[in-house]
């Protein structure tokens, strides 16, 4: 028998059970709607006739338009760009599944904003192929739930001028490739689970169901009641505080479903049916807006990245709740470009929810949260700290509990991170990347206690910012429980039991942590640990991205970016400090045994841990306090001198075809200057001139090659301390024939503003070598440089601790006023008939 007939006959099988099982589903039910009554098309999210409503409020609220023009230019893009493949990655088809509902949302949002054809035809398009997939990849569900809203946005919001053919193609596709599936029960395991899979997957069928509902009844009527019932485990996550088990990262996952599943019911029957009454799920939203700090990072506990990402689900919850103060934040993430940039976990893909969403809010209106402290218990417990909400002032801190044996979670019971302004101090590592475990065979998902799971440098409670003892693992059958909250003028912070935690043979009576911010002015960490019949070995850990020294006995001293931390230690009984290395895990014996890391551990540059150890004998009760105090800021530079300084390590963009890198520098109210995205450059300085005060300007660089032919786009290098290099040449530094040409967009800054390009620093330039600049607005305006020229370099002391070496290209004229977009002002390539270099940083005067 050839293959093709025996897929035959599987398919036919297939769908004879599924014809059973949605019979069975349908018997004997009460329905919860009348599905004679649903809205017509289009009537996901914003049915017919809302679209006025929206353009209002793209008009009235200039954020909005930032997302509305982001989301055509994305769409025309599209346009020429093929359509997606059958492609998995490892067993996964997700990152294809995001691509498609970025497209489809997009180009059909775009079609009901303009109505040009042009959207419309290539959306078909798209739906098209998708719908001809061989599968959407039922046997990791999340590709089914994404895919399969991807393609029911599109149908509904477009069916009017769809093609018959279309229609059809689309509605064969849900039934065969994301309804039919759910019932094979190995692959809807999501059905009886709690987690964001539960809400992605059903909300991605219940799209499909509400799409064709009215060629597919049967089939669709089973879908939406079977997710009615399901749909309430997910629910209970959220109880009865409103913080999220798996963390902001997933909170922002699985919630923006669980929303958009809500809407999506609302728009078509009136009602979600309560579920979004469910205990903690309204309240979520102040867990969310507390989730990051003024450094723009979250509190990334469990498997979440650090950096903060958009998140559309915020204005439904600010409309819902009637409280446009959660969205303050996200304002902020709009006009710092958060929002409009592709991201590594692709959230972008839902962005036009937050047009939707949104389109009944006056952003200018909108105030400041009042809350200092939110206190969540529940599955993850969790008490964050922000002192200050405007944008990167005040202080941070967040604390939780839980237990390692939950969903996504690492043994970080007891950690704690802590933010004094843009600056992260105390930090979690966060996830690693799923594939590059997987793909090196790791038992990633196995959480018992002796797993391989918890060998991963980044999961074990070694590498947290908690407590060990005996230098034993984290007991995942132990949980730890927020015992005190605290908030009143002079603390702000809490109190966990973390005695079933560190125990296994009951070698504790108690073990206590306080963390509190005192007085709005430092960090103070308590630990309380009594031993029973034996002594024990305590180990206290802390991650930071600062240089670390031990100053004396007492005392650690943190630097960073000119700012400094004073971390003083104070116990009961003798401890030891210690800093520990955390840059290269493979490097590194792992103390639960006589072996090394896993070289799939990821390199975790520009960090290091810290803390002491300590001896606690046997019935003794002793207490420990850290506190962490902020010292007197170690910038050298004078004021209105700006330094963009080479990251080291390397957090810049860079590839083959990475041809250029805008840089958005913000401004601060008080002078302080900061990177607006990752930075691509270390920024140093402050400023004392007002107007620039609250503004942001970018800083461009374009990697260029000079040929036959012209000059051509190549490929931007960075070292592993961050320094400019080109791609594609003879080496990866900055080869003969290739340099750079530097833009300075200064549109946002007053006039009376001026911003002077002072010094370059060259790197690996030795006196064979030769570097042309040449100012392009004014090409009669050059300059040499070669190795030699030791009259042209000086030394710029940047902080106490960093110096550079610049070479002073004043004499180019470079200067700028404000209001001004200065594309390609310089250009700089190497001219030498040898050798490669790079570039470390560029200094500007500001008058």
């Amino acid at each position: 028998m050839k293959v093709k007939d025996i897929l035959k006959i599987l398919f036919v099988s297939l769908a004879l059970i599924y014809c059973v099982q949605v019979k069975a589903q349908n018997a004997g039910i009460i329905p919860s709607y009348n599905y004679s009554q649903i809205t017509e098309h289009p009537r996901l999210l914003l049915v017919k006739g809302e679209e006025n409503a929206l353009k209002a409020s793209i008009q009235r609220n200039p954020e909005f338009k930032i997302v509305d023009t982001y989301i055509r230019q994305v769409a025309d893009q599209l346009l020429s760009e093929k359509p997606l493949v059958f492609k998995k990655d490892g067993k996964r088809l997700l990152a294809v599944s995001r691509k498609a509902l970025t497209r489809l949302y997009y180009l059909s949002y775009s079609y009901r904003i303009s109505k040009d054809i042009k959207y419309l035809n290539r959306a078909e398009t798209e739906l098209n192929a998708i719908c001809d997939f061989e599968s959407w990849n039922p046997s990791h569900f999340l590709d089914v739930g994404e895919m399969c809203m991807a393609v029911s946005l599109a149908y509904d919001w477009l069916y009017s001028d769809l093609k018959e053919s279309t229609k059809k193609n689309v509605r064969k596709a849900i039934l065969e490739k994301a309804f039919a599936p759910s019932y094979v029960k190995e692959d809807a395991w999501f059905l009886e689970r709690n987690n964001n899979w539960n809400s992605v997957c059903n909300a991605g069928l219940v799209y499909g169901a509400l799409a064709i509902l009215e060629d597919e009844k049967e089939q669709s009527v089973a879908i939406i009641e079977r997710a009615l019932k399901s749909n309430v485990l997910p629910l209970q996550a959220y109880a009865p505080d409103g913080n999220y088990p798996e963390g902001p990262g997933y909170w922002n996952y699985g919630t923006s479903f669980q929303v958009m599943l809500f809407a999506a019911l609302e728009s078509a029957f009136g009602s979600d049916k309560g579920l979004s009454k469910a205990p903690g799920f309204m309240a979520s939203a102040h867990y969310m807006a507390f989730s990051s700090g003024p450094s723009g990072n979250y509190f990334n506990y469990y498997d979440c990245g650090r950096e903060i990402t958009s998140c559309s689900s915020m204005f439904w919850f600010a409309n819902k709740l009637n409280d446009p103060s959660l969205i303050f934040p996200e304002i902020a993430l709009i006009n710092n470009g958060v929002y409009t940039r592709a991201d590594q976990s692709d959230i972008e893909r839902i962005l036009p929810n937050v047009l939707i969403f949104g389109r009944d809010l006056t952003l200018s209106k909108v105030k400041l949260p009042s809350k200092q402290i939110f206190t969540g218990h529940g599955i993850t417990p969790v008490a964050i700290v922000r002192t200050n909400w405007e944008s990167g002032a005040g202080k941070f801190l967040g604390i939780k509990g839980g237990s390692a044996a939950d969903g996504h979670a690492h043994m970080d019971q007891g950690t704690f991170v802590y933010d004094v302004g843009r600056l992260r101090w105390a930090m979690d590592f966060g996830m690693q990347s799923y594939i590059t475990m997987e793909s090196k065979g790791v038992d990633l998902w196995n959480m018992a206690q002796n797993s391989q799971r918890w060998d991963i440098f980044r999961y074990n409670n070694l590498n947290h910012n908690t407590l060990s003892i005996n230098n034993q693992r984290h007991n995942v059958s132990g949980r730890a429980e927020i015992i005190e909250a605290f908030e009143n003028k002079n603390e702000l912070g809490a109190k966990l039991d973390l005695k079933s935690v560190l125990n296994f043979n009951d070698e504790l009576k108690t073990a206590t942590r306080k963390a509190s911010i005192i007085d709005d002015s430092y960090l103070k960490i308590e630990d309380f640990v009594e031993t029973n019949a034996k002594p024990v070995d305590l180990r206290w850990n802390m991650v930071t991205p600062a240089l670390a020294q031990i100053v004396d006995k007492n005392t650690i001293k943190l630097s960073q970016q000119g700012k400094t931390m004073f971390l003083k230690f104070n116990a009961d009984v003798p401890f030891k400090l210690v800093i520990r290395p955390s840059e290269n895990p493979s490097q590194y014996k792992c103390e639960f045994g006589d072996y090394k890391y896993g070289d799939y551990n990821q390199q975790n540059k520009g960090t290091v841990m810290l803390g002491f150890d300590s001896k606690i004998p046997a019935n003794k009760a002793a207490r420990f306090t850290v506190t962490l105090v902020e010292g007197k800021p170690d910038m050298l530079l004078k004021k209105n001198t700006i330094i963009l300084d080479a990251p080291d390590p390397n957090t810049a963009s860079y590839g083959s075809n990475v041809f250029y890198d805008v840089s958005p520098i913000g401004v601060s109210s008080t002078g302080e200057l900061y990177p607006i995205e990752t930075p691509d450059w270390n920024i140093y300085g402050h400023v004392d001139v007002k107007n620039l005060f609250d503004k942001v300007f970018k800083f461009r660089i374009d990697a260029k090659r000079i040929t036959a032919a012209g000059i051509v786009n190549t490929g931007i290098d960075r070292s592993l301390n961050g320094q400019l290099g080109v791609r594609g040449g003879e080496s990866t530094g900055i080869d003969k024939n290739e340099g750079y040409l530097l833009s300075l967009d200064l549109r946002d800054l007053a006039t009376s503003v001026t911003i002077e390009l002072t010094k370059i620093g060259f790197t690996y330039l030795d006196a064979s070598e030769s570097c042309t600049l040449v100012n392009r607005q004014n090409p009669g305006k050059m300059m040499v440089f070669t190795g030699n020229d030791s009259k042209k370099i000086e030394e710029v002391k940047i902080t106490s601790v960093h110096k550079r070496q610049f070479v002073d290209v004043s004499s180019l004229g470079i200067s700028f006023k404000g209001g001004s977009d200065n594309p390609e002002f310089l250009s700089f390539f190497n001219t030498g008939d040898k050798g490669n270099f790079r570039v470390s940083g560029f200094e500007f005067i500001v008058k």
